[in-house]
């Protein structure tokens, strides 16, 4: 009776040891198969994006994939956050040169003046709230750093890692962006 017991007593303890996917900061898992999740810590608080319950933009994530300028390919994954009508955030992470799976470096300077060329890699993040807006960059004293881990042109799936510090634009702020990840199909 006794080894029956134990063996009742081992079959249902195994639920208890199921592997527990959660991250104790409340962001989504890095997972690689097109889950449509993303998030980051933004100075140590969990940042998930969410979807505006009003006006016209109903995404969460998108991507934007594919050659632009000079066929120079180009990938895009921007996370939103609405409040309200009035309160939005965003994070794009905008990677040039993006064929396949890598890590992409966020550290140079943007010239938005030279229009003709690819612009470098690199991260803005945009507040807009009732009073100014403010807009954050990565740069040479603000650098970043994206790991793509899945880019998947048939699938249409690409996940990875980031992580970056931006420094607001004509302004003393800077912020960091740390533990990011995302999955999304496009």
């Amino acid at each position: 009776m006794k080894p029956l017991l134990l063996s009742l007593a081992v079959l249902l303890a195994l639920p208890a040891c199921k592997k527990d996917d959660t991250d104790p900061n409340g962001l989504p898992p890095a997972t690689q198969e097109g889950k449509n999740t993303a998030g980051f810590l933004l100075n140590g608080q969990p940042w998930l994006p969410k979807a505006s319950l009003v006006g016209n933009n109903p995404y969460k994530v998108s991507v934007v994939y594919g050659p632009f300028i000079r066929n120079a390919h180009r990938l895009g994954i921007s996370m939103y956050r609405y409040q309200d009508v009035n309160n939005s955030q965003f994070l794009t992470l905008y990677l040039a040169g993006t064929r396949q799976s890598g890590t992409f470096q966020l550290n140079q300077e943007i010239n938005s003046a030279v229009i003709s060329s690819p612009r470098p890699s690199y991260a803005v993040y945009s507040v807009s709230e009732p009073g100014p807006d403010r807009t954050f960059y990565t740069g040479p004293t603000a650098r970043g750093q994206v790991i793509i881990t899945r880019l998947d042109t048939v699938a249409r799936v690409v996940s990875g890692t980031f992580e970056a510090k931006v420094k607001q634009d004509g302004g003393p702020d800077s912020l960091a962006i740390t533990q990011g990840r995302f999955d999304i199909k496009f």
